[in-house]
């Protein structure tokens, strides 16, 4: 028979897979991400994902258990302000994320719902994305640029060490970010590389280790190619790559490390006086043997006040 303690540790492996998969900038993800805005506005973010994770288990076949099931259904809420930084557009935004997470494990489940950790975004443009008033915003013809962005979180989010899934992490986490956006037709068409960097603090109070859960660097890139097919309206094809992140208990690697590559698809669509919609799809194609796989959705409305 599986005992309590089993089956809490099988269900935290779960929380592990959430430490790698679930942790990349709640910003980014998808074409057209950083394209530039007025100076001395207002942009919000309200963004919706539902995942899905399926990861094998070994060793616990004889309980009639083969894999862990990761269900989330993710919201945030981003408020950015526009602001003219040396005459280049830049910005700072307040990242408020909130999760429900149902983990499955043969007949064996846990779940949580909550707020996560909060994020503070500081971003500059390097080139390309000059800070303009909504006047001349409106007269400016889009062209390639790059911007370097930050992301710290903060160990805010709903956390208890007795639970084997949590939306908080309990640790604090920085991600740099720079972003190359490339246009040859001045924003109908966009290709762009997203490169990210996350680094983590320890969780010394962490489910499963008599001290620390401690975790390597998360690295992501993003490819991402987009094309309007009407002034307000355009389809786009994404590449992700994840490397890195592997977590230890205690100083005792968990052998998780990704290496995973997924492929999205998605669209875009401005509704003037509105705002703009985004939807998005990314699955796994290739990941090492024992990880997570799976499929994500995600809905975006964003509105330049």
């Amino acid at each position: 028979m599986l005992t309590f303690h089993v089956c809490c540790r099988l269900l935290g492996v779960a929380s592990l897979c959430l430490a790698i998969f679930f942790s990349t900038p709640a910003f980014a993800g998808k074409a057209r991400d950083y394209l530039n805005a007025p100076v001395n506005t207002w942009v919000t973010f309200y963004n919706l994902g539902f995942s899905n994770r399926v990861a094998p288990v070994d060793g616990a076949a004889d309980f009639g258990i083969s894999d862990i099931t990761t269900d989330i259904t993710s919201q945030s809420l981003i408020l950015s302000r526009i602001l003219d930084v040396g005459g280049r557009t830049g910005g700072l935004s307040f990242v408020l994320p909130h999760a429900d997470i149902d983990v499955a494990a043969g007949p064996f489940g846990a779940s949580e719902t909550g707020f996560g950790d909060i994020g503070i975004v500081a971003e500059v443009n390097i080139f390309g994305a000059p800070a303009l008033s909504k006047e001349a915003f409106q007269q400016w013809e889009p062209e390639t640029f790059a911007s370097f962005h930050l992301l710290a979180t903060f160990p805010t989010g709903a956390y208890d060490s007795d639970r084997p899934v949590n939306v908080g992490s309990n640790r604090w986490s920085l991600a740099p970010t720079i972003n190359y956006s490339y246009t040859p037709d001045a924003g109908w068409t966009w290709l762009e590389v997203y490169a990210t960097a996350r680094v983590f603090g320890d969780n010394t109070d962490a489910l499963g280790a008599a001290d620390t859960l401690e975790q390597d660097a998360l690295y992501q890139i993003e490819l991402h190619a987009s094309r309007n097919l009407t002034s307000n309206f355009w389809l786009t094809a994404d590449v992700y790559y994840d490397w890195g992140g592997e977590t230890r208990l205690d100083g005792v690697g968990q052998d998780n490390a990704a290496d995973t590559w997924r492929l999205g698809a998605g669209l875009g669509w401005r509704v003037p006086s509105v705002g703009t919609v985004f939807l998005n799809y990314e699955s796994t194609v290739s990941s090492p043997e024992g990880q997570p796989e799976g499929d994500t959705v995600r809905l975006t409305l964003a509105k330049v006040w």
